[in-house]
């Protein structure tokens, strides 16, 4: 029985300096009462405790220093314990994952998916995988549902209900009574699906759900907390329904699949998918061929109406993106993103969601020429040579010529690049062509070709035939020409690209492109002729989008491979469109025009169509038969009639997706694009920008813009930059320029920061891994693709199934600072701006507690297997901390700053700090290890489970060390508990207003008001001319952002004021980056440098360093930093001057009515209760309105 916890009521209140913590705790973290009363700090202290003590079976010593750090706000455990933590509902294991962050499914029966929405509506971040090898698994799709939804939600008086649902089975009807609980709530969705596969029935199911005893919305919810929101529940039904009966006699397709979870994810909260485009998606503009994350605000694109200008952009963040398979190229977009889908024969359109396409609608594909633009290649960097050395052959980089392009397209075919040293530790590079030896006609003028382009680079090649082979070989031995060609054009197993000079350049250039890529390994006499084959999907697309950018649509079709281990092959062939590919490509081809026959493999009308606008004798007058089931040939009918119509590509199906940053434009006037060859609509419900076009076209300007009047409006062209945080993952160390072209691409575009995935894998197998040796042999053992055998040399005791798990662990959570796979994610935060830097004692007993509380959940035996093992096999942990600049600001005083200040070079006096750093930040990391791995040790004997996919059952064991400990994340929400600088970065300011979202009229916010601080329209509150409102009580106001005044603590410190934040460089912001990430973190840091301009390529440099030399760096977000505009109105941070903080400051003190916040909040507190809990991730680096999810 644990020992009744004493209340410590000096800890009580929160700091003076977390002026936030009020409105944020009890908005967040507070939890109703019966009583209707909200819990005070003190009592979820209690609750908490309480539950940690309980579950982790701690000694009285171990509850007495949790409990210390804890009341004193030194060391809190995770958001999600904090809500949940101690409560009944969580003592049921059906309930333990409500506790943490996030969590990973494989879809391989009915029951996952019912799983799955359990877990969404315990409030944890879901993910699923649906590779086929799972989704095969479930059985076919047999029966037809018929669904009916009967009962008005909530008439069953609430002491009638039924808790749980009751299926209900009489011959061929089946009545599902849906239960006023979480598990009734998801029986009935995993019924629905059973039901479809049953084998008992024999004809079409006649399905009634009964909605009479769900609680109606706005009821309280019992265990969880929150409240019921049933609104979207009589939707789910029928809905489910509709995507099983598509799929009746066959098994479900992962998209299938992945609609069934999306369904089930809206029921519990409604509108989080957004509509966009993948960031690679190539958009048709005035410049060519653009990436969708490079497009800025002010550029043209391709519509219907011509070009037309672009008035904001968005960055959508990272979503599931699907394929659109048609028998044409595949255009990708999110499940409700629109398309243009041909609606008459007169070329009439409708716009469809990529959710609603079915098989043989005709989407719409361009069919204009994109003029382009003069582009150039890069400069030359290679090295120039002594001027009087005999072996180096001149250079030079010409103007970008057909001849050029071609030579480029040759090359990306069959073109292959040598560089590097041979056994003398001499360098080599050469660039060489193969070409097939017995046609020596074409063979002649393929090498013809390629002297030419060579002679504009100043070089020659030497041409032969392979003895013994049907091979002839052109061979350019210059390396300076290789090291050009391996940097801009091709380099050994790395997916190929289209250069941006080719795809932006001008019908010429892309069209040389082209015939290079024919003249490799095209089959111009194929019935349809082959452009290209390639093992590399992307390639692919891009490639067919060049062809459609010329008015050509190309249809691309995959080869399987015959062996295992073999890839499949990507051909892109040409249907149609031959007269225009003879115009433009053939000319600059060696293997000259392609044959026009008969229209036999081209795009088609529908038959249906054509016979709504055409009579049979008109049709028959056009060379038609004029039938319903006979299709019309695009080519043939635009020739006869006198309609305009795009290219009609016929749907086939939606394929598979990926899970990648995605971006949407808004267009004036046309509302609509020419993207990846399609005209697609551009994003839904925003709302068109009244600026001029120089607003938009001027990349420096603010991020918002005030009118004459003084009223704000939004360019949202730089909140697309500012709001970019995400990864791009390397399986091999990225080069200095890769480096750089990432840093460059995010701070213009919001485009992708490094992950290095060899430092991820070796961190999360440090167990194996125990030297420094060891861990960098296993890196280049990782980079050279050997990882897997050089695990197994040394550890022939690990089971295939293990090794795959071990070689998987480069996962990162969204935050980024937990790596692993198929993971539990559970966090504990030290408050270091509330500990005494000379203290050690203060900081051990802190770092212990944290280890303690995030140990003690390694107790939870999950009822899902597949969570199970992986918490037995790789058990995760992670002890965050948040201020350490503010702790170290106490440390080490003004100097610190003043170091910081001067980029935080390597003098003396740096360098004593930095062993100060590194002294503290190492005794951290010992303390939580030594406490997590001493803790897990205690339970050796302990009967603990290990689950056995071999035998279905479980073992009992001790609790196994996690070999990683220690992790910094982003902190935002916790941090303001205590006015934290949140994690290792430093504050925006000294002294700033902070903004925290509200819905219009919450009890929390009205309770702000009264305790003193202003009130004040959010960003998305706005009046029809797109001005932002400035009155709260405005009826257009629907959400409220409370403006609070903020002051760190050391503020008031003598010289601090002197010090601006602001101004510290992105260097050293690194180096105090890679501090934390080599002394402290085992798992990763969770870091937003934030970087200006001319720093791009200095910190591009240090990246690459820091991956290239082992240092530990494996991955950080970068934030554009703008000299010239750092205030901006209603963001979450407005740094001010202190002089201004005095006076915001002096009137909240005259507004205020109270100094008991908790008092005043009671009397508001009996109205609505919305949604309620901390959001599973914790962060203000997305600056995005506060907002928890759905319970």
């Amino acid at each position: 029985m644990v020992r009744e916890l004493e209340r410590q009521r000096q800890s009580a209140n929160f700091p003076e300096t977390a002026p936030a913590a009020n409105p944020v705790f009890f908005r967040t973290y507070s939890r109703r009462q019966s009583a209707g009363t909200r819990e005070t700090w003190q009592e979820v202290c209690d609750r908490t405790l309480k539950g940690i003590i309980e579950l982790g079976k701690l000694l009285p010593d171990e509850i007495d220093v949790l409990q210390r750090m804890q009341r004193q706000i030194k060391a809190l455990p995770s958001g999600r314990w904090l809500w949940v933590g101690g409560t009944e509902w969580l003592t049921k294991p059906e309930n333990f994952s409500g506790a943490y962050n996030c969590t990973s499914t494989n879809l391989i029966d009915w029951k996952a998916f019912g799983l799955m929405m359990d877990l969404a509506m315990m409030g944890c971040g879901t993910g699923a995988v649906l590779e086929p090898r799972y989704t095969n698994q479930l059985p076919p799709i047999r029966n037809r549902l018929n669904v009916t939804v009967t009962g008005e939600i909530g008439s069953t008086p609430p002491d009638q209900r039924r808790e749980l649902t009751e299926v209900k089975i009489e011959g061929n009807q089946v009545t599902i009574y849906v239960g006023d609980s979480r598990q009734g709530w998801v029986k009935s969705y995993q019924s629905l699906l059973e039901l479809s596969t049953d084998e008992r029935f024999t004809t079409e199911v006649e399905v009634f759900v009964n909605l009479s005893d769900v609680r109606q919305a706005g009821e309280t919810l019992q265990g969880f907390g929150g409240v019921a929101n049933p609104v979207k529940l009589p939707s789910l039904y029928n809905r489910c329904a509709a995507i099983l009966n598509k799929a009746q006699g066959r098994n479900l397709t992962s998209v299938e699949c992945c609609l069934l979870i999306d369904e089930a994810a809206v029921t519990i909260v409604a509108g989080n998918i957004r509509r966009c485009l993948p960031e690679d998606a190539l958009v048709h503009t005035s410049k060519g061929l653009v990436p969708i994350r490079d497009i800025q605000v002010g550029d043209l694109v391709q519509t219907p109406l011509g070009f037309r200008r672009v008035v904001d952009k968005f960055d959508q963040g990272f979503q599931e993106v699907y394929e659109i398979e048609t028998n044409a190229t595949n255009p990708r977009a999110t499940l409700n993103h629109r398309q243009a889908v041909l609606a008459d024969a007169k070329g009439g359109i409708t716009w469809k969601y990529l959710a609603s396409l079915t098989e043989g609608d005709r989407l719409l594909h361009n069919k204009q020429i994109l003029p382009g633009t003069v582009t150039h290649l890069p400069a030359d960097f290679t090295q120039q040579r002594p001027s009087q050395s005999k072996t180096a052959k001149s250079f030079i980089v010409p103007q970008l010529t057909s001849e050029v392009a071609w030579l480029i397209g040759f090359t990306h075919g069959d073109g292959y690049v040598a560089l590097g040293r041979n056994k003398h530790n001499k360098p080599y590079g050469r660039v060489e062509w193969s070409m097939n030896g017995l046609d020596l006609d074409l063979t002649a003028r393929i090498q013809a070709k390629i002297d030419t382009a060579l002679a504009l680079f100043g070089l020659t090649a030497t041409h032969r035939i392979t003895k013994g082979e049907n091979t002839a070989k052109s061979i350019c031995a210059s390396i300076r020409f290789a090291e050009y060609f391996h940097r801009y054009i091709k380099q050994p197993n790395v997916s190929l690209q289209v250069p941006d000079f080719i795809l932006q350049g001008s019908i010429d250039i892309r069209s040389a492109y082209l015939a290079g890529l024919m003249d490799s390994d095209g089959a111009v006499n194929n019935r349809p002729p082959y452009l290209v084959t390639t093992v590399y999907r992307s390639f692919i697309r891009q490639v067919g989008t060049v062809l459609s950018s010329l008015g050509i649509a190309g249809r691309i079709s995959i080869t399987h491979p015959q062996q295992p281990g073999w890839q499949a092959k990507y051909n892109l062939k040409i249907p149609a469109f031959k007269e225009r590919y003879n115009a433009l490509i053939s000319p600059h081809s060696a293997k000259g025009e392609i044959y026009q026959g008969l229209k036999t493999h081209g795009f088609t009308l529908p038959g249906a169509i054509m016979h709504q606008a055409y009579t049979y004798s008109e049709m028959r007058g056009m060379g038609f038969q004029g039938s319903r089931s006979v299709d019309a040939n695009y080519e043939r009918y635009i020739a006869e009639s006198d309609v305009s119509v795009d290219i009609p590509v016929t749907v086939t199906g939606l394929g598979s997706y990926d899970y990648v940053q995605t971006y949407d434009i808004e267009v004036e006037e046309a509302h609509c694009f020419y993207c990846d060859g399609y005209l697609t609509h551009n994003s839904a419900g925003m709302r068109q920008g009244n600026s001029d076009d120089s607003l938009f076209i001027d990349a420096k300007d603010n991020l918002w813009q005030q009118d004459e009047n003084g009223n704000w409006r939004i360019d949202p062209e730089r909140d697309a930059l500012r709001m970019a945080n995400h990864t791009r993952v390397f399986h091999r160390k990225p080069t200095l320029q890769e480096c750089t072209d990432a840093v460059r691409k995010q701070y213009y575009s919001g485009e992708g920061a490094i992950q290095w995935a060899g430092e991820a894998i070796a961190r999360a197998n440090i167990d194996l891994l125990g030297t420094p040796e060891l861990k960098t042999a296993f890196i280049q053992a990782y980079e050279a693709q050997e990882a897997d055998n050089w695990l197994k040399s040394r550890h022939p005791e690990l089971s295939s199934q293990e090794l795959e798990h071990r070689l998987n662990r480069y996962g990162l959570n969204p935050c980024g600072e937990i790596i692993g796979s198929d993971f539990h994610c559970n966090l504990s935060e030290i408050h270091l701006n509330q500990i005494d830097p000379d203290n050690y004692k203060e900081q051990e007993e802190a770092f212990t507690a944290g280890a303690l509380s995030v140990a003690a959940l390694l107790h939870h035996q999950f009822q899902e297997p597949r969570y199970q093992y992986s918490r037995e096999i790789d058990p995760i942990v992670g002890v965050s901390f948040t201020g350490l600049f503010d702790f170290f600001v106490r440390a080490f005083g003004v100097d610190w700053l003043r170091w910081w200040e001067q980029g935080r070079p390597t003098t003396p006096e740096g360098e004593a700090f930095k062993r100060q750093e590194q002294k503290y930040l190492s005794f951290w990391k010992e303390v939580v290890h030594r406490v997590v791995w001493e803790y897990c040790d205690r339970f050796s004997g302990a009967e603990l489970s290990r689950f056995s996919f071999s035998q279905g059952e479980i073992h009992r064991h001790g609790l196994k060390r996690p070999n990683r400990c220690t992790t910094v994340q982003p902190s935002g929400t916790k941090s303001l508990l205590t006015g934290a600088s949140p994690g290792w970065h430093p504050p925006k300011s000294q002294r700033f207003i902070r903004r925290i979202t509200f819905r219009k009229n919450d009890p929390v916010a009205l309770a702000c008001i009264d305790y003193g601080y202003n009130v004040i329209p959010s960003q998305s509150d706005k009046d029809e001319q797109g001005n932002l409102l400035d009155d709260p009580f405005d009826t257009r106001c629907t959400e409220w952002l409370v403006e609070i005044p903020v002051a760190v603590p050391w503020a008031d410190l003598p010289g601090a004021d002197a010090i601006d934040i602001s101004k510290f460089s992105a260097l050293a912001q690194m180096d105090f980056y890679m501090q934390v990430q080599k002394f402290y973190v085992t798992h990763n840091t969770s870091a937003t440098i934030e970087v200006r301009e001319h720093e791009v390529e200095a910190l591009s440099t240090r990246i690459y360093e820091a991956i290239r030399d082992d240092e530990g760096y494996m991955s950080a977000a970068l934030l554009a930093r703008f000299d010239d505009h750092q205030t901006f109105p209603r963001l979450p941070f407005e740094p001010i001057t202190k002089e201004k903080y005095l006076e915001l400051m002096a009137a909240v003190e005259s507004r205020r009515k109270t100094n008991d916040f908790h008092g005043v909040l009671s009397l508001y507190d009996f109205g609505e209760q919305m949604e309620v809990g901390p959001a599973g991730c914790d962060s203000d680096k997305c600056m995005m309105p506060e907002q928890s999810p759905n319970s």
